[in-house]
Parts: C-alpha cells; sequence; structure tokens
C-alpha cells in the first residue's frame, strides 16, 4: 500500500491519476501548470514550466518533501523550441552547479491535453543518502546540470545523447554511431560509480522515427552481446517522438542499481528476447518495460481500437505484476504514450474502468503524445509497481 499525495487546488489530468503517489523511499509526482480553479490560457512556455515547477513542490510538500528531494525530472515539450526559456526556470529553482539539481532529461513529443506547454515528471526521494555527479571530460544534454544522481541503491541518469558540449553533432552520424556512443557515456557515468551497464534495471530511448529502430536496434545489441543473456535486456520503453535537437537521433534515460536484480516475466505476455525484458525486481521495486497490445505472434490485437488496445496493454501489466508476487493495487505509477490524433475519451474510459478493480484509488501518472509507437499499436503505457509494506 502507498500514501496518496494530494492538494485540492491541483488539476493535472483529473480522473486519470492520483496527483503522487508516496512508496517505500521515493515519490512518484507529475505536474503540469493547470490549477483547480481556473482554465489553462495559451500562456508561454517560461510562464508555464514557472507554475509547474510550483505546482511540484506544492504536490511535494503534502508529503513532506521539497524540490530539493527530486533526484530525477522527464520534462515533455510539444514545442522543442520552447527548451530554452524552460530551462531558465529549472536553473532558478534547482540552481545551475548540479549540487542540487536532478537527473533531467528533455524529450520535445508530439504534444499534450489542455493547452499544455509542458508536463514534468518527477521522482522524489526521503532518503538522505544521496550524491550528485557530473564528469567534467563527458558533455551534459540539454537541460541537464548533472549526469546522474544516486540516491541509496539506485542511480537515476540525466539524459544522454551522443551531442558535443554545444548540443550539436557535426557532421551528422549515424544511428548506429549514436547508440554506440550513448550506451559507452552510460557506462563511463556508471563506472564513476562503480557500477557498469551490467547493473542497468531500466532504460528509455526516445528517437525521432521508428526509421532509426532498426539500426538502434542492432547496436544495442552488438554492445550488450557478453553483458546480457538475450532475456536479461533491461526493461525499456522505445518511444518515437518528435524532436530533440538537430541531428540528435536518439537520447536514453536510464537507472541502475547497487544489488540483485531478478528479471520478472509472465508467461502471459509475450517475450522479446534480444530487445528488452518485461520487468526487472530490485528490492521492494518492480520496473515494468513499457506495455503495448501485441500478442505472441507478433500481431496488433484490438488493431485501430483504442480501447480495447488500452485494456489489453493494463491487462498485460497486471499480469507482470501478479507474477513479481503483488497485485494491481500495488503498481504506483504509470506513464501512458497515446499516439497523436486519437481520441483521448475512449482511452480515458477504457483505462479508467480497468483500474475501477483496485482497491485503491488510481496510481499516479501522465499522459503524453508521441509520433509513433511499434507498428499499429495506438498506446503504450509502462508502470512502476511498490512489492513492500509501509
Amino acid at each position: 500500500m502507498a500514501k496518496i499525495i494530494h492538494d485540492e487546488q491541483l488539476h493535472l489530468e483529473p480522473g486519470l491519476f492520483s496527483q503522487g503517489f508516496v512508496a517505500g523511499e521515493f515519490a512518484f509526482v507529475a505536474q503540469d501548470a493547470r490549477r483547480s480553479h481556473s482554465a489553462l490560457t495559451e500562456a508561454n512556455a517560461g510562464d508555464q514550466a514557472r507554475q509547474t515547477v510550483e505546482n511540484l513542490d506544492a504536490a511535494l510538500k503534502t508529503a513532506d518533501m521539497k524540490l530539493t528531494d527530486v533526484v530525477s525530472l522527464m520534462v515533455y515539450l510539444p514545442d522543442y523550441a520552447d527548451a530554452g526559456p524552460v530551462c531558465e526556470v529549472l536553473d532558478a529553482a534547482f540552481g545551475k552547479d548540479g549540487e542540487s539539481r536532478p537527473a533531467t532529461t528533455l524529450v520535445g513529443i508530439a504534444g499534450l491535453d489542455g493547452n499544455c506547454r509542458v508536463r514534468m515528471d518527477a521522482i522524489a526521494t526521503s532518503t538522505r543518502d544521496r550524491r550528485y555527479f557530473r564528469l567534467p571530460e563527458l558533455p551534459l544534454a540539454r537541460g541537464s546540470r548533472c549526469h546522474a544522481v544516486r540516491a541509496g541503491n539506485f542511480v537515476f541518469l540525466s539524459g544522454v545523447d551522443a551531442a558535443d558540449a554545444d548540443g550539436t553533432i557535426s557532421p551528422p552520424i549515424a544511428i548506429q554511431t549514436q547508440t554506440t556512443d550513448i550506451l559507452r557515456r552510460i557506462n563511463d557515468i556508471l563506472g564513476r560509480q562503480d557500477l557498469s551497464l551490467r547493473d542497468l534495471c531500466r532504460t528509455f530511448m526516445f528517437m525521432p522515427s521508428t526509421d532509426y529502430r532498426p539500426g538502434y536496434g542492432e547496436a544495442r545489441r552488438a554492445v550488450y552481446a557478453g553483458i546480457f543473456s538475450a532475456d536479461e535486456f533491461p526493461p525499456n520503453s522505445g518511444i518515437y517522438i518528435r524532436d530533440l535537437g538537430k541531428d540528435i537521433l536518439l537520447r536514453s534515460a536510464a537507472i541502475a542499481y547497487r544489488g540483485e536484480k531478478q528479471v520478472v516475466a509472465s508467461p502471459k505476455v509475450r517475450k522479446t528476447p534480444g530487445s528488452f525484458s518485461q520487468s526487472v525486481r530490485v528490492g521492494d521495486w518492480l520496473l515494468i518495460a513499457g506495455q503495448d497490445a501485441v500478442g505472441f505472434q507478433r500481431e496488433v490485437l484490438a488493431e485501430g481500437d483504442l480501447a480495447g488496445q488500452t485494456e489489453i496493454t493494463l491487462r498485460h501489466v497486471q499480469h507482470i505484476v501478479e507474477e513479481g508476487g503483488g497485485t494491481l493495487d500495488d503498481v504506483v505509477k504509470t506513464t501512458v504514450y497515446l499516439t497523436a490524433g486519437q481520441k483521448r475519451n475512449e482511452f480515458a474510459s477504457a483505462y479508467r474502468n480497468f483500474f475501477k478493480q483496485r482497491a485503491t484509488t488510481l496510481p499516479a501518472g501522465l499522459t503524453v503524445e508521441v509520433v509513433e509507437l511499434a507498428p499499429g499499436c495506438l498506446v503504450e503505457i509502462d508502470a512502476v509497481a511498490y512489492l513492500g509494506r509501509l
């Protein structure tokens, strides 16, 4: 069971997600600029970012936490040109020195609902055992001020890409080379904590087109060879978005863990050896890869039916949690990726109906619109479950 975060003034996607959950040593909170007392107008991205940070702070205070407790921050922007003013807001809120800045990843997605120009997804921690670190010789991706934050046995990495210190890739390089370079950089970052790629327990890969998927997969498998067996690849979400910056074909965020890891796979859900595992348990946490409506024969189930795909996808999440010894009540957070242009009400109805079977309220989480997912898929959902007890 987890503690719910709630502030009456906040208004993130009501009816779909709780404002936040606290479980174990972590709190999961997503926010945008909306407040309960007024509709969101077409304010500029900087103003929305400031209000979003204020909303994050308000939500965290209900859990006796504050902004400086945030260790991981995903920032979703429908217009990547807004990255400049949003980064200025982050610098003002968290500082520029990297000693109090969460591991940060900026992503240019396809859209957000409700006139939102920014949405932030935060993980905060109550543990005092944390360290922020930066490698002077390694460039930081845009929006990052540190390469990683260690919180207890977890290491949260900022987004990593193949760009130079000025944020450019010149001359342009192929996706295979970018993928290999990114994984090398991740290994170097982890090495400062006496860890390596072997210690990865979750990855997120953002690319601007499915055209890059074959080359990315080929390079990733080549790097992972000799590190992971085919069925031990870290749980992954491969998301196709709008923009990461000129000539940047891939940005990866990752989580590593110092300690034992256990791959958890349900026989009721298709496996993808050599690509990603369904989930990994580390301590009391189950980190679940992005799930979709693809069946055992690699066929898309409920093709063209967003509500049907949503239900199937959530059923896959449930099967994986149950294989790990938990129940649907143990899911504390989801991230929902919807292909742009879908009828959001169809998704929302199916999502709410599925979670009616929980004894507790809805998980924390958020939705973002993306350009593409796996061919034929309209929705992808990843999740975090807490299998300990408060």
